[in-house]
């Protein structure tokens, strides 16, 4: 048990780590808008290969990537990594091809991270993966992935402690979708953060609680 810090670099791409391990996740490249960061992590997460999510050159000291749905967890030091198929959009991919939902343990915490969502519905065996997420990670900026609404639902489904939006438009973000306003406009206080926040076990929300985090620039 511990502290978990997350930077959020916008889009999707996020860095977790705790005392012992570190992660990176979506990785984006300068289309997207915000600043390129170079930045130092043992594992890369993508969840699926567009350029906005898979930029991995600018992650330094890289052990291992992780890129495709794996059969059994993956486990590197303390963190354990699982991962399930999902659609980019809600024609089986036809549209924008596949997505890898990602859950992972570190600290005590369980992390999700929806990459690019656009399912209507969540199939029962995604229900089953995301169950019991302390902290999750949800497109809420729409035209490619799932509406403000639709994330609403899902995070009635399972109530983490932390819900952190991502995929949205910001005045960095170049890309044509929407704001995180309305999403976060449904739900009752939520909170204001900086680039990065400290989760702790013992100290999560006791009900669920929007963090908008400021994406590093």
């Amino acid at each position: 048990m511990g502290n978990v810090n997350v930077t959020y670099y916008g889009h999707s791409m996020f860095l977790v780590e705790d005392s012992r391990s570190n992660l990176v996740i979506d990785p984006f490249d300068e289309t997207v808008g915000y600043p390129l960061q170079e930045l130092e992590a043992k594992l890369v997460l993508v969840s699926h290969n567009h350029i906005d999510h898979n930029n991995i050159k600018i992650v330094k000291g890289i052990w291992h990537v992780l890129d495709k749905v794996e059969t059994f967890p993956f486990v590197m030091g303390s963190v354990r990594i699982e991962s399930c198929r999902s659609y980019h959009d809600d024609c089986r991919g036809n549209n924008w091809g596949e997505n890898i939902i990602y859950k992972w343990k570190m600290s005590g915490l369980t992390f999700v991270h929806m990459g690019d969502y656009g399912e209507a519905a969540l199939s029962m065996e995604q229900a089953e993966f995301i169950s019991g997420v302390d902290v999750l990670m949800i497109p809420v900026g729409g035209v490619h992935t799932i509406r403000c609404q639709k994330a609403r639902e899902i995070v009635e489904v399972f109530s983490p402690a932390v819900i952190i939006p991502m995929h949205y438009k910001t005045t960095y973000c170049k890309m044509d979708i929407n704001d995180a306003e309305e999403f976060v406009s449904l739900f009752e206080d939520p909170v204001p953060k900086k680039s990065t926040v400290t989760i702790s076990p013992g100290k999560l929300p006791e009900k669920s609680t929007v963090w908008l985090l400021d994406p590093v620039h």
